[in-house]
């Protein structure tokens, strides 16, 4: 069971691995066979979205809000990769791979990717985010020539899987207790 609050073992600061996988077709990837490690990735950020409907009554002289429904719900995630392999500059060109050296840019334009992040934090708990049906984009300009480290930053809208995952069809947060030494990780789900 993971600490409740108030707790300052709580606090955290946030590291981690992602990993991406890519749909085939209606067919999502497997973990972890069809999952790839994309690197270092130094910010990922999760967004709940929602969609409200306000109901005001009428039945005096100053209209007062009565009701508020929620019509639409989903998430965006935005993440940047310091590592520009092939692979990732494929993802984020929207490119396919001509041989072994030639990204073909604007290409791929439908693809969908499934993100799974596993945190390894240095202090607060640690999760595993499994977000089963992203369409990533670039999110700005990637600067070719720079004074800082390059970075690939990426905006993703999360779609539905209900095919897939009927009671969650967003994503899913899988709360664990790691242990970790300079040389292995050691992760139990509770």
């Amino acid at each position: 069971m993971p600490a409740q609050s108030p707790s300052t073992t709580l606090y955290t600061l946030g590291r981690g691995i992602l990993k991406i996988g890519e749909w085939s077709g209606d067919t999502p990837p497997t973990y972890p066979g069809d999952y790839a490690d994309v690197g270092n990735c130094p910010k990922f950020d999760v967004e709940v979205t929602e969609e409200t409907l306000d109901h005001y009554s009428s039945r005096s002289g100053t209209r007062v809000k009565d009701k508020t429904v929620i019509i639409e719900t989903g998430y965006t995630v935005t993440f940047d990769l310091d590592e520009v392999s092939v692979k990732n500059l494929q993802m984020f060109l929207k490119a396919t791979l001509q041989g072994t050296n030639v990204l073909l840019a604007n290409t791929v334009l439908t693809k969908e990717y499934a993100l799974r992040f596993e945190s390894d934090n240095p202090a607060g708990p640690n999760e595993v985010w499994e977000f089963w049906r992203v369409k990533l984009s670039p999110n700005g300009a990637f600067s070719l020539i720079s004074d800082e480290w390059s970075t690939l930053s990426f905006t993703g809208e999360g779609l539905a899987d209900a095919a897939n995952h009927s009671t969650s069809p967003y994503f899913n947060v899988t709360f664990a207790t790691t242990t970790t030494t300079t040389t292995t990780t050691t992760t139990t789900t509770t």
